[in-house]
């Protein structure tokens, strides 16, 4: 399974998707520095997007070496949060998961091991109007990242952003770095299903069901419970839901790791006549 939970520092491995809160500038320097560093000594391309993510560049000689080398030989990009996100309007998930897998292959071809992306942010969370936009970008980004086209990335907004945008960023990021920001849940890609950790009660379920009707599947879906510490009424209602407009969409979904609560729950609620899945590797 793709790295998973909490962190305090970057790593540089492969495919992860790490949000990152900061409120300390020194620290955010820093963080950004050691991811971008991970990437140079992976051979891959480097992009930071966003005035605060470009910033952390000045004075990054000690950790990136020669930077303006770097750019000057296309091994390192910047761009603004508006060239690389509203260049053609408002913020539309899969117009930004083709520029940057267009950005990846070109790495890619180009004879880089991949692409690795810093992007803060904090300007798009802002904007209440774009809100639902970003965070299913962010879980359509995640299904890119898992799918090993060979991108990385570092998604960074600024901690005083309302607690309520911050958690739903946060629930769809595998990795996640926060100083007093915790989201009881995690919902994200790994290979060819869907993996729902932590716990979800009434408090989270109308969030978790908003994530969820913008996942995206293919022909069949597989949604995997097996890190699912605990779930409620309420959140076994979200997973129903989502089963459902699967099923409108003659899409099946099979959920793996469930407990005997989440099933007996699915039986007992009626939930098996409206809203049918295919249960595997039950969990006692």
């Amino acid at each position: 399974m793709r790295a998973h939970g909490s962190v305090k520092e970057p790593e540089a491995r492969p495919a992860d998707h790490l949000c990152w809160v900061h409120d300390d500038d020194e620290s955010f320097d820093m963080a950004v520095r050691a991811f971008l560093a991970g990437g140079l000594a992976r051979g891959e391309r480097l992009l930071c997007v966003g005035e605060r993510a470009i910033a952390t560049l000045d004075g990054a000689g000690e950790d990136l070496g020669d930077v303006p080398g770097l750019l000057a030989d296309g091994a390192l990009g910047t761009m603004t949060v508006v060239e690389a996100y509203a260049v053609a309007g408002p913020l539309v998930a899969e117009r930004q998961r083709a520029f940057y897998a267009t950005e990846t292959a070109r790495a890619l071809a180009d004879g880089y091991s991949g692409l690795r992306v810093v992007a803060e942010l904090s300007e798009l969370a802002a904007d209440s109007g774009q809100h639902a936009e970003l965070v299913r970008w962010e879980h359509v980004a995640d299904e890119l990242l898992a799918s090993g086209a060979g991108m990385t990335a570092m998604c960074a907004y600024r901690s005083d952003l309302p607690p309520a945008t911050l958690g739903d960023v946060l629930a769809v990021h595998p990795l996640a770095h926060g100083p007093g920001h915790v989201t009881p849940y995690r919902l994200f890609f790994d290979a060819d299903r869907v993996v729902l950790t932590g716990s979800v009660d009434t408090s989270t379920a109308g969030r978790l069901a908003t994530a969820l009707a913008g996942t995206p599947t293919g022909r069949s879906a597989v949604l995997d419970l097996g890190g699912l510490e605990f779930v409620d009424v309420a959140g076994c209602r979200a997973l129903a839901g989502w089963a459902i407009a699967l099923r409108d969409r003659g899409v099946p979904l099979e959920i793996r790791g469930a407990s005997a609560l989440v099933q007996r729950i699915w039986r007992i609620l009626g939930f098996s006549d409206i809203a049918p899945v295919t249960f595997a590797d039950a969990r006692g």
